[in-house]
């Protein structure tokens, strides 16, 4: 009964705070969706300048194909001084060059190359948009050659991808997925050190320290409720993503509710260990979103495992971030069951109750 006392104490407080409400709206309904809306690894409407030093009917067929929704032509170059000019003003992000010949060396049937200049400020979107223009010139080439593609002498590779799990490359599975597992960490170390180091800042710790509570039932009541509440908020914003954007939920809904339980059981041993170092709420959340980047970093959702240096591939075996991903990903895009996520599970089961137990003994020790 103490227990429960306490645990239906924690969640009045929770809800009763309307700044954790509007954090726990936006880390599981606003930010995922927001996200998946905003980012997109297509190009649309990027900036580019011509530069027709040909001025043929070719190269005038070449740049109208540039019109798409991919890119959007600002404008023509008259002088070669103007491209660094445009670039350094920020007017366009990349300058396509169609030097002089172009159309007679098509015509001939030779290579017939243009020429990009771009910024590159942002390196990855300056290299997509050098690939769409490749892509491009490669399909006008074709085009416009008198010789079928089919008849070349030339040896041609043809690869066709499948694509399983995601045929139709939808960019905003993956993407709102992803901020719904870090908000799931996030508020999983957060809301048992800010409950715990609210109790330091209103005086209220040392009420429990002379009440006859054992050390685990208080443990326990920071842990409990926050659990139940952020597997709830998990699902509340995984129902809005299948609502939004058509987000299959392949595999067993249960299974990953429960992969979420022990994530944030995990999580919470760190919260735990965070509120015995920090005295006020501001650098609590300060210690949590200093410890956010490299758990996210170590989760492999930024750089692949497989990718990692040595050391760093070992690190990441201690994140229980990395199998929450696994889980996450494999039971709901490709509706895998407990037998292929087995190691996945054990691997989250042993270094959460690590993390948790380290926490819990730490967090006891101000009871003892």
């Amino acid at each position: 009964m103490r227990l429960l006392a306490l645990i239906a104490k924690e969640l009045r407080t929770f809800f009763r705070d309307p700044a954790l409400l509007f954090v726990a709206a936006f880390l599981f309904v606003i930010h995922p969706y927001q996200s998946a809306t905003q980012y997109s690894l297509a190009l649309n409407q990027y900036p580019v300048a011509v530069y027709d030093l040909d001025r043929t009917p070719q190269s005038a067929a070449f740049i109208e194909k540039l019109r798409s929704p991919y890119f959007a032509v600002r404008g023509a170059v008259r002088r070669d001084r103007d491209v660094a000019a445009l670039l350094d003003r920020g007017a366009v992000s990349m300058v396509v060059v169609v030097p002089e010949g172009f159309g007679r060396r098509l015509h001939r049937g030779d290579t017939a190359s243009v020429q990009v200049v771009g910024d590159g400020i942002y390196s990855t979107t300056a290299q997509l948009a050098g690939a769409y223009v490749k892509a491009i010139a490669h399909e006008f080439a074709v085009e416009q050659s008198h010789t079928p593609p089919h008849h070349t002498s030339l040896p041609v590779v043809d690869a066709r991808f499948r694509m399983r799990y995601n045929q139709a490359l939808e960019a905003k599975w993956p993407q709102s997925l992803d901020m719904l597992f870090m908000a799931v960490t996030l508020l999983a170390m957060l809301l048992p050190a800010a409950f715990v180091v609210r109790e330091k800042e209103q005086g209220t710790i040392e009420q429990l320290l002379v009440s006859p509570l054992r050390p685990w039932e208080i443990t326990a009541a920071k842990v409990i409720p926050m659990t139940v509440l952020t597997t709830g908020l998990t699902a509340a914003g995984l129902a809005v993503l299948v609502w939004a954007f058509g987000l299959p939920v392949r595999g067993s809904l249960a299974l990953f509710l429960l992969a979420t339980a022990l994530t944030v059981f995990s999580m919470s041993g760190i919260g735990l260990v965070l509120a015995t170092f920090a005295r006020t709420l501001p650098s609590t959340m300060i210690l949590v979103f200093l410890l956010i980047i490299p758990i996210q970093f170590l989760s492999g959702s930024v750089t692949p495992v497989e990718a990692m240096p040595a050391w760093q591939y070992y690190l990441t075996l201690l994140s229980p971030q990395r199998y929450y991903l696994n889980l996450g990903y494999g039971i709901l895009l490709k509706g895998a069951g407990l037998a292929p996520l087995w190691k996945d599970f054990a691997g989250l089961v042993l270094v959460g109750g690590g993390l948790f137990l380290l926490g819990a003994r730490r967090f006891q020790r101000q009871f003892g």
